[in-house]
């Protein structure tokens, strides 16, 4: 229910509260508004009074009524809780919130259970059950870093695929400028685009001396929660109803700012940080930093020794840019002999990095703020040089850098600056202080983390998974001589490459898969480090069993095939069987599209909660049932029978499990080939009374003319 602020690296922290989510056979939407899933963020200072530390006990009792009416219409409900350490404060009669990591974990301590028991008490005058979530770190911080509950609210709200996530704070919306001191500050009702709105709006309503946040870390929560793909608002809590009018769309408009979910929601958070995020300024790095970071072992990890200096201003907890200077050594040590000769601040101002000096090649989550991070960064420059003549040198910085963050900054919630780096592909992995910035930028002519080629399966795919990953395919000429015999040339080095050859199993299988076997082949003559076959479509993969006397067993021969020719790791998708995994003697990652699936289902296809999965045979069961548990939906299997025992007997389907009538029919399966088994499955469920029917296929072999 509560999480405490900020989080320690590794006790479990309690989390958000929920009322159980489903609802009752007999509840009716009210207003015609389906069933939604809703977060409520409660702060700190709409828990306590700032001063006296009392619960306030009104305003409490106000948001449990709304909590349980929206579940008795069908809604279900997570409450994220701040408060913990306001409550803390009360029980110990202490006046000033502690400055010290350790001072306020106490508190949180010490006040989790009195809040819990406190909603614990509020709810059960309704007889509504209310269950406290925890979330151990590893849940979350793998992923991203949290540091308040306004980006805990908007990591919950995406972990449980929510319509909406309510910012409840002691402003009924975001404002051009602060209204407690500008009269004229004018609210923003609606926002697309959170990167576009913060060069207009005021982000200095620190909210109260309790409380961890402010506007900027409601922006950061709006920005994660849109890309997530869920509706972002910030209202008032002195006004909880409001959040029925405002998802009824009642009129006149309640006062509160709507952030408008993103069209194409990014569910994985490694993929907001990358991609969605937006960066809101830039640490520039040494090149031995980034050495580290390049490579796996470092976590994605930055200490503070590794610093140049930022550019921008930005918040902790804020997407940043990982960049290299591009003048290369000589600008490093420049810039480095400046804090070794004490040059004065307004000096130093006069000889600020900007963008255009730099070349982004990561990005990350800052844990201090810019100038924290300037601050240090100077410091920790002093000791490299100790650190590098030292053997084992990253343990001497790492306690070098334990020590003196706390003394500078007051307090140390993490010994690194940046953490959940992510490097760009075809970035270079060797120092970049010798490079030119032509060469930094294409990422060539030095070792880089991994190179991608392409067959001509489908050169669209690997155009696209290239600008997604934001590194150009190597030339590759694939010719055919008059005979039918492939040639393969190969236009760059691949040696000490990791190498992905993009090469799928449809259309003209066998040329295709002759293919992929030359290019492996030609990769591993060449001297390349690791070849990773990405494979979409498996080829032969029907072909996994004798199921008959005399009957090759083909995906086996093809999974020989492949590590003959000289394949490290193989990555597929939708396997019509998962035991072919087991005819390699490599790695083979098996991806699903079931989650693609179910994100599809719930924000393209009308009706879904009313809804039935359906796998047109008993071979799909496994995965219908599956998408029908994440969904929440009930599922129906079909069977195909012949009419008699002669091969050429006319056949049909019928249904043995599952009842589809009246319901939106989802029919789900890993291949379409003829079409002939969909055609009839569509058939049987039309003569069963189906409302409507929609068919997700994996993967699509179907001739059409």
């Amino acid at each position: 229910m509560h999480s405490p602020s900020p989080p320690t690296p590794s006790p479990a922290t309690p989390a958000p509260s929920t009322t159980p989510a489903p609802a009752p056979a007999s509840t009716l939407p009210r207003n015609g508004v389906p069933p939604q899933t809703i977060v409520i963020k409660l702060g700190t200072s709409s828990i306590v009074h700032e001063t006296t530390h009392q619960p306030l006990l009104s305003k409490l009792s106000a948001i449990v009524e709304v909590v349980v009416d929206l579940k008795r219409h069908g809604h279900r409900v997570v409450l994220v809780s701040s408060g913990a350490i306001g409550v803390g404060m009360r029980r110990m009669r202490m006046e000033r919130r502690p400055g010290s990591l350790v001072g306020k974990q106490a508190l949180a301590a010490i006040g989790q259970g009195r809040l819990i028991a406190l909603w614990d008490n509020l709810f059960s005058q309704l007889e509504q059950p209310i269950a406290q979530i925890l979330l151990t770190r590893g849940d979350i911080s793998d992923e991203i870093k949290f540091g308040d509950n306004d980006t805990l609210s908007a990591i919950t709200s995406s972990m449980i695929h929510a319509d909406y996530l309510f910012l409840l704070t002691d402003v009924d919306g975001l404002y051009t400028a602060n209204p407690r001191k500008e009269p004229g500050a004018r609210m923003i009702e609606v926002v697309e685009s959170v990167a576009g709105i913060r060069r207009e709006v005021s982000t200095n309503t620190l909210g109260s001396s309790l409380g961890t946040g402010g506007m900027e870390t409601k922006l950061i929560a709006a920005e994660i929660a849109t890309a997530a793909g869920v509706t972002t608002v910030i209202t008032t809590s002195q006004s909880p109803q409001n959040v029925f009018k405002i998802i009824d769309r009642v009129l006149p408009r309640p006062p509160h700012t709507l952030f408008l979910a993103s069209p194409t929601p990014l569910r994985d958070l490694k993929a907001w940080t990358r991609n969605t995020l937006n960066p809101s300024g830039s640490v520039v790095v040494d090149g031995g930093a980034y050495e580290v970071l390049a490579k796996r072992e470092s976590g994605g990890r930055l200490l503070a020794v590794g610093v140049l200096g930022v550019v921008g201003v930005f918040a902790a907890g804020q997407a940043v840019r990982v960049v290299v200077l591009a003048g290369g050594r000589e600008e490093e040590e420049e810039l480095s002999s400046r804090f070794e000769e004490g040059e004065g601040e307004e000096k130093q101002r006069e000889k600020e990095i900007s963008e255009s000096d730099v070349i982004e090649v990561g990005r990350g989550l800052a844990n201090y703020n810019s100038a924290q991070i300037m601050a240090v960064k100077g410091l920790n420059r002093l000791v490299s040089v100790i650190a590098h003549c030292v053997m084992g040198w990253i343990a001497d910085v790492f306690f070098l850098d334990s020590a003196l963050l706390p003394r500078v900054l007051g307090y140390a919630d993490s010994e690194y600056v940046v953490e959940n780096i992510t490097i760009r592909s075809g970035a270079p992995v060797t120092s970049a202080a010798n490079s030119s910035p032509a060469v930094l930028a294409r990422g060539r002519g030095m070792q880089s983390l991994w190179l991608i080629l392409a067959g001509n399966s489908h050169p669209e795919l690997a155009q696209a998974v290239a600008e997604r990953l934001n590194v150009p395919l190597v030339p590759v000429t694939v010719k055919k001589f008059s005979n039918g015999e492939i040639n393969v040339k190969i236009s760059e080095s691949v040696r000490d490459e990791d190498v992905f050859i993009i090469q799928s199993g449809c259309d003209d299988v066998n040329d295709n898969f002759m293919e992929l076997l030359i290019l492996i082949s030609a990769c591993k003559t060449a001297s390349a480090r690791r070849i990773t076959a990405v494979i979409p479509c498996f080829p032969y993969a029907r072909m996994d069993k004798k199921d008959k006397s005399r009957a090759p067993i083909t995906a086996k021969l093809v999974a020989n095939m492949l590590v003959v020719a000289g394949c490290d790791h193989v990555i597929t998708m939708d396997l019509h069987a998962s035991q072919i995994q087991g005819f390699f003697d490599i790695p083979v990652d098996n991806l699903w599209s079931e989650p693609l699936m179910v994100g599809y289902i719930k924000r393209e296809i009308a009706g879904w909660r009313d809804g039935i999965i359906v796998s047109p045979d008993a071979g799909g069961a496994k995965r219908a049932t599956a998408m029908a548990d994440k969904l929440g939906v009930e599922f129906a299997i079909i069977h195909r029978k012949r009419n008699g025992k002669s091969l050429s007997a006319p056949e049909h389907m019928e249904i043995l499990v599952g009842d589809v009538q009246d319901k939106v029919a989802i029919l789900v399966d890993d291949m379409i080939d003829t079409g002939n088994t969909l055609t009839m499955a569509v058939k049987t469920l039309h003569e069963k009374g189906a409302k409507s029917i929609y068919a997700l296929i994996s993967h699509d072999e179907y001739e059409y003319d």
